[in-house]
């Protein structure tokens, strides 16, 4: 059945981070949480879905150019190299978070274990069926059932790992107005969404609590007014459409941002109700924000150009083109960003300015 766990090859990996650390500038790994427990979409998935979809129709993104960038060859993950999970990760002192489809045993997920999925929603089938959309997407319904399951092996040996874990849940949302979006629902009707996908977050962090969940990690929604695939896609010829500054789609980036506070003042209500658990906001979408508003400053300097494929041949497919340098554009292929720009939004979760109420390294569980 489709849902049954794969092999998985990462001794590699883990040695990899070992040798190599957090990189550039950041921290030494604080070894604070045992595990990590990582929800999404592509912006988190590193692996779950080529694996599920490899026999019947091969995804891109396990071709190559794909992970290029660090891991040398396609992992999975939706970009030229590790994602914001993977920085998170190693500042915490752990190899890797596996893919729930690579492991078979508890044995493969000392770590954790991350249940993301490309093309991942927040809400199912139904929810989409009741606004006239006929798509049955893995949503975080899926992801919860995966988990369920997991927790229920885990505890066969003897195993409590849920009190001393970071849960990072999400990004994930996104793709609830991206597909509505992207069938020509209109804007106002999208917008509509949001305080279903809002909720839906909502009761997964009441359910993990219930489970026994003390600590979690919950980005809200990137300025994907700033992707190539949208400012191609939804191209205006009135200069009132984009942000002076930065060239983006302003109505996109203002959707986000809506969707961002909704979320924000979700998870405040959610902290009042559970003093005891630790509930960061994860700023991704100001983290991005800021390359975009100085550029110059990170070397980022194509923030609004892809470095992978282009409207003839998508990346991943063969001949598609390819920048020399990935780390100095704002997007890999059109929809994710680089590797560079995930690891500027971790740095920024984890040691501030874009987390709150506190940055996350500081949210460490008294030893």
């Amino acid at each position: 059945m489709w849902w049954l766990l794969g092999r998985h090859f990462w001794l590699a990996l883990a040695v990899s981070y070992a040798l190599l650390g957090t990189g550039n500038g950041a921290s030494s790994a604080l070894g604070c949480y045992s595990r990590i427990f990582s929800f999404g979409d592509s912006l988190t998935d590193t692996g779950n879905y080529v694996r599920l979809t490899a026999k019947k129709n091969p995804s891109p993104y396990g071709a190559p150019p794909y992970g290029t960038t660090f891991f040398g060859h396609p992992t999975g993950r939706a970009s030229d190299g590790r994602l914001v999970i993977d920085f998170i990760a190693q500042e915490f002192g752990l190899a890797n978070v596996t893919a729930i489809q690579e492991g078979t045993a508890p044995s493969d997920f000392q770590h954790g274990a991350n249940f993301a999925i490309i093309s991942a929603t927040a809400n199912n089938g139904s929810f989409f069926a009741g606004k006239g959309m006929d798509i049955t997407p893995f949503s975080l319904d899926t992801q919860m059932f995966w988990f369920r399951a997991h927790m229920q092996q885990l505890a066969a040996q003897n195993s409590n790992v849920l009190s001393d874990a970071l849960v990072a849940l999400g990004e994930i949302g996104g793709n609830d107005y991206n597909f509505a979006f992207s069938r020509g629902i209109p804007r106002e009707k999208v917008r509509a969404f949001v305080p279903a996908v809002v909720e839906k977050l909502a009761a997964t962090v009441e359910e993990l609590i219930g489970m026994g969940a003390r600590a979690f990690m919950v980005p809200g929604n990137l300025p994907f007014g700033c992707a190539p695939l949208y400012l191609r896609r939804f191209r205006s010829n009135s200069a009132g459409d984009y942000d002076p500054a930065t060239g983006c789609l302003s109505w996109f980036n203002g959707f986000a941002e809506h969707h961002n506070r909704v979320l924000s003042k979700r998870l405040d209500q959610l902290r009042l109700l559970h003093p005891d658990v630790t509930i960061v906001y994860a700023d991704w979408y100001g983290a991005m924000m800021s390359i975009f508003q100085d550029p110059g400053r990170l070397g980022i300097t194509n923030t609004l150009l892809s470095c992978c494929g282009n409207q003839s041949v998508a990346c991943g497919k063969p001949g598609c083109a390819v920048c020399n340098d990935p780390s100095t554009y704002g997007s890999w292929d059109g929809t994710h960003p680089t590797e560079a720009v995930y690891k500027v939004i971790a740095d920024g979760v984890l040691h501030g300015p874009h987390a709150s109420p506190l940055p996350l390294a500081k949210t460490c569980p008294p030893s």
